[in-house]
């Protein structure tokens, strides 16, 4: 009895372990797609993104660009969800 509870708690932990493992690998992925994606949008715009943002604090860029970053990750998250 006590062999198959620990057979049961070991597989679990292993089964754990690989969606554990595979949900860091999938996460990584769409940080570093999300990021190559502003970096996309960021050089087609025809407008210096960081200069607006860092030096004249230009509210209306700071919107527009957490927004393009949701709607990349949206569209990101689907991609790797199924």
């Amino acid at each position: 009895m006590l062999e198959s509870h620990l057979l049961a708690a070991l597989t679990m932990n292993r089964e754990m372990g690989m969606l554990l493992l595979w949900s860091v690998i999938y996460g990584v992925i769409g940080m570093v797609l999300t990021i190559a994606g502003f970096k996309i949008f960021d050089w087609v715009t025809p407008i210096d993104v960081e200069k607006e943002l860092a030096e004249r604090q230009n509210v209306a860029v700071a919107i527009v660009c957490a927004s393009v970053i949701l709607g990349i990750a949206i569209v990101i998250s689907a991609a790797i969800g199924g």
